[in-house]
């Protein structure tokens, strides 16, 4: 199977390292560690994935404008591609706002910002000599010290409309939310097309998606591991539309009232199983590889496998791309 994995940082980096390294043996195809704020940073993580994997690519997943200043980004980049030469990617996007806001930082005029964070990337990984007087950044003269060897994809994370077609129009691919539906998904893809034919591009680049995933050979053991996960995400309004397509129902201000008070029973006591049905691929072995065909078929090109609950539960997560 054609699949990558991911991290959403919650667990011990040695777990992570672990699953990293299982997943290079039974070849997928990369691994995207998620830059949660409050949780294990992003840029570490992925160093520590490139030092202990001989093969698969890495790469940081969201990097934001709001939190890291494209500079500080881009030497961040070329010291990962200098240390493993053609195993870096990495995603630009926004942040969580809600976790932005915690920490006092508002995610204003998001569409502009990420396109002049976009641009200035490019530039600065290019080595060029950047002036630059934008709406949300300055640069005066600033330049690298060093370029990358191989050319360092740049994707971009996106679930609403606008930020979907800018993904399509300037980036080289997009990366959609854990815990979106086949249905959103195919909607998602849509837009990032619209986005590419109005950045006059030829294809509108790969689009991967985080897929929550947790298996078990007890359903119930599975579901519960990733109805916390859901709680997490689900509290931002941004999932608002996914949710309606998945067809169930979520109370989003008790969710971020809940995950605000680190409350996590009470907040994954507002996930139905219904919701984690239509948003996950969670149950036994059989049923989330029947279960992770629906995403594809929703027009993912990379999906992205998110293991959830115990370690073991993660390891065959991991499993389910060695046995397709």
């Amino acid at each position: 199977m054609h699949a990558g994995l991911c991290f959403d940082g919650f667990y011990s980096i040695q777990e992570m390292i672990e699953l990293a390294q299982l997943a290079d043996d039974i070849g997928m195809d990369s691994i995207w560690m998620s830059d949660h704020i409050c949780f294990r940073d992003s840029i570490a993580s992925a160093m520590a994935f490139l030092a202990r994997t001989p093969r698969i690519k890495v790469n940081p997943a969201p990097l934001s404008p709001y939190s890291r200043h494209p500079m500080v980004t881009a030497m961040a980049l070329v010291t990962m591609e200098e240390f493993a030469p053609g195993r870096v990617a990495a995603t630009a996007g926004t942040a969580n706002p809600t976790a932005l806001r915690e920490i006092g930082i508002e995610a204003e005029r998001m569409l502009r910002t990420m396109r002049e964070y976009m641009t200035l990337l490019r530039r600065l990984l290019a080595g060029e000599t950047v002036e630059f007087e934008g709406e949300v950044f300055t640069l005066r003269g600033a330049q690298m010290g060093l370029t990358p060897r191989t050319e360092i994809p740049i994707y971009m994370t996106a679930v609403r409309p606008g930020m979907l077609r800018l993904a399509g129009e300037v980036a080289d691919g997009a990366l959609l939310s854990a815990g979106c539906t086949p249905a959103y998904i195919r909607r998602c893809v849509d837009e990032v097309e619209a986005g590419a034919a109005r950045g006059g591009k030829p294809a509108k680049g790969e689009v991967a998606g985080f897929i929550a995933a947790s298996v078990s050979d007890d359903p119930r053991e599975a579901m519960d591991a990733t109805k916390t996960f859901l709680a997490y995400i689900f509290r931002n309004k941004h999932h608002a539309e996914n949710i309606r397509l998945g067809g169930g129902s979520v109370d989003q201000d008790k969710l971020a009232d809940a995950i605000g008070r680190r409350a996590w029973d009470e907040a994954k006591d507002l996930i139905s199983d219904e919701v984690v049905h239509a948003h996950s691929v969670t149950g036994t072995p059989d049923q989330c590889r029947r279960r992770l065909d629906e995403f594809v078929r929703g027009g993912l090109d990379l999906p992205l496998l998110m293991p959830l609950g115990t370690q073991e539960q993660r390891r065959r997560v991991v499993e389910i791309a060695r046995e397709d």
